[in-house]
């Protein structure tokens, strides 16, 4: 059965993800809560774990979001429009033509509720 995630549940998610790899677990896993707003560690993360971005805004980790131009990644409609309107989202998008478009991550494990 597939659970439904949101971003509000990262931490959660990630903690049971490392605990599938015990290399992630004991660089990680206990570490995950104490290292909400450590930027350098999401990072890090993140280059280890296919399925986390880290928000190009507001710095926190994400297993859903945007991504603008093939790139930038937003974890919400906030944080994307201090960077661009939605004319300009929409213009990047292109009707799914473009490479910018909103995303699950790790499409395997998450299904999100909009």
């Amino acid at each position: 059965m597939r659970k439904e995630y949101t971003n509000d549940d990262v931490y959660d998610f990630l903690a049971k993800e490392c605990r599938h790899s015990p290399e992630l677990w004991e660089k990680f896993g206990e570490g995950i809560l104490s290292h909400v707003k450590d930027v350098d560690f999401w990072d890090s993360l993140s280059e280890h774990l296919d399925c986390l971005r880290v928000c190009n805004e507001c710095r926190k980790p994400m297993i859903v979001g945007y991504v603008v131009n093939g790139c930038d990644t937003y974890c919400s409609d906030e944080c994307m429009h201090k960077r661009l309107s939605g004319q300009e989202y929409k213009e990047l998008y292109d009707d799914g033509n473009g490479d910018t478009y909103w995303t699950v991550w790790y499409e395997d494990s998450i299904t999100y509720k909009r």
